[in-house]
């Protein structure tokens, strides 16, 4: 993700070697993850109409995009020990979606936890097709609007000259424009510390509403009807919370005048383990969906559990021994 500086490909201890095959042995099976559960959305019709799912899927090709770019770059790098190609062209595309997808993401999967509220307690503001449009649709291609110009101007049309670093990953990121002050505080305020603090209080307090709904209100139905929405918000909120969130928490606390030599060693190891995020994600996604155990067993009969039926066994009888039970008991002395 963004601002995998430099201090992450000098100071942390595992070895390029050791990195490459610890993001290799993920990417595989989390590419063909996310391509069937990409599948299993797209081509399942109440689940590509489902508005619950649209961001779910939206996420999901933007992290499909980062695997089959962002990622394989990174292993490159881990395996030659500098970037290639090093030219200043290949630089600002890597640089580009290192960080328009990865501010993409996380503010948009801030929204999602704000409409899962909307979506699960108040379903009838999305009822018609106009309300629908105002409150799902259009905050969902502004803010992908926002984050893809916000990107555009501050990575391809900086107000100053860039100077990129082949020996580092990424090419040495963060550019030249971190060093103008308020456009570093607005980086780190607006695209990740808001979005990192709307994911925690909305995942709580879904949390603590869905909860109490059960338990004091009485309303089963309505926890069986949106349990698989809620479960799959949850699950990528604790994917967030564990691998991005503290590395964005301490990048804030640096910019409010601490040291950046307090935490620095989690600092590094924070940064290369936040790729996992979206290594991980298509799993998390795959788990909450709905009949997809099915289906992949329907794929992989090997996945099918062989269960053996018990038969009653009839047993035939000579005609001998049906006359003799007719003429009534045997007695054996």
């Amino acid at each position: 993700m963004s601002n995998t500086g430099n201090s992450t490909s000098q100071g942390i201890v595992i070895s390029h070697v050791v990195r490459f095959w610890l993001y290799l042995l993920f990417e595989v099976p989390s590419i063909i993850c996310s391509i069937f559960v990409l599948g299993h959305l797209l081509f399942h019709r109440a689940l590509r109409h489902a508005i619950y799912n649209h961001i779910i899927i939206l996420l999901l090709f933007l992290n499909l995009i980062v695997q089959l770019t962002d990622i394989p770059w990174i292993l490159n790098y881990n395996r030659l020990d500098r970037v290639s190609p090093a030219t200043n062209a290949f630089c600002m595309t890597w640089v580009f979606i290192d960080e328009a997808l990865s501010i993409t993401t996380i503010i948009l999967f801030a929204w999602a936890t704000i409409e899962r509220h909307i979506l699960i307690f108040h379903d009838q503001w999305v009822s018609t097709r106009i309300k629908r449009i105002f409150i799902h649709y259009f905050p969902i291609g502004f803010l992908s609007l926002y984050c893809f110009c916000y990107s555009l101007v501050v990575i391809l049309f900086p107000p100053c000259e860039n100077i990129f670093d082949y020996m580092l990953v990424v090419c040495g990121y963060p550019l030249c424009y971190y060093n103008n002050s308020l456009v570093a505080i607005w980086d780190v305020v607006v695209n990740h510390i808001i979005p990192a603090i709307v994911i925690i209080l909305c995942s709580a307090t879904l949390l603590g509403r869905i909860l109490y709904e059960k338990k004091h209100m009485h309303q089963p139905i309505r926890w069986r009807r949106h349990r698989k929405m809620t479960i799959q918000l949850l699950s990528i909120s604790i994917l967030y919370l564990i691998l991005d969130i503290p590395a964005i928490l301490l990048k804030f606390a640096y910019l409010c005048g601490v040291s950046k030599n307090i935490g620095a060693d989690f600092m590094l190891y924070a940064k290369f383990f936040t790729y996992y995020t979206y290594l991980l994600f298509p799993f998390v996604c795959a788990s909450s969906l709905p009949n997809l155990k099915k289906k992949i067993k329907r794929i992989f009969p090997c996945c099918r559990r062989h269960t053996h039926a018990i038969v009653p066994e009839v047993f035939h009888m000579s005609q001998k021994t049906d006359r003799r039970l007719a003429r009534g008991p045997i007695h054996v002395y």
